[in-house]
């Protein structure tokens, strides 16, 4: 009897958001090496592990449930990494804000779809900000802003787009 094949759709997922998980990769590498004393290295051990390595996993893999919590696992990284990245906005210090949002605008324009959109965190804070009728800091005036720039309108109504984009004019007025 011959293994089961891979579901493709799960794979051909695992793929698009492997890219991600490696163009992330790649950056944050660049900003550790950037502030490593002259003469030492780099530990690849502190930075997320290659997409490479999921993709052989998934491949080992014989059951559909497997294969599909590799999936999730990646998922999952992207929504650890969208919470650091909204609290490391929320620090307020305007060069990691800067260099967040250059990276975000980046990760959109070369992997293709918005890296905050696929961690759910837009919609967590929409949820939030809406429920409680008001936004309370930038961070989360950043993440909104994220999707106004360039996420994916389709996974949201008009009503709550109206009601993001009044939420976001209420709060900047109020600066």
């Amino acid at each position: 009897m011959t293994s089961p094949q891979p579901d493709t759709e799960i794979r051909a997922e695992l793929v698009r958001l492997i890219e991600g998980l490696d163009y992330y990769r790649t950056w944050r590498i660049a900003q550790l090496e950037a502030t490593l004393p002259a003469g030492e290295t780099l530990d690849l051990n502190t930075v997320v592990v290659p997409g490479s390595f999921f993709l052989d996993l998934y491949d080992q893999q014989s059951r559909k449930s497997d294969r599909k919590q590799i999936l999730k696992e990646v998922q999952s990284w992207y929504a650890h990494t969208a919470n650091e990245f909204h609290a490391f906005m929320k620090s307020g210090e305007q060069e990691v804000v800067q260099d967040i949002n250059a990276f975000l605008a980046r990760f959109r324009a070369d992997i293709g779809f918005d890296f905050f959109s696929e961690s759910g965190l837009i919609r967590k804070t929409m949820n939030k900000a809406v429920k409680r009728g008001k936004l309370v800091n930038d961070a989360e005036w950043y993440v909104l802003q994220e999707f106004m720039v360039g996420g994916t309108a389709g996974d949201f109504t008009p009503e709550e787009i109206a009601q993001i984009q009044h939420l976001m004019t209420e709060y900047e007025s109020a600066k």
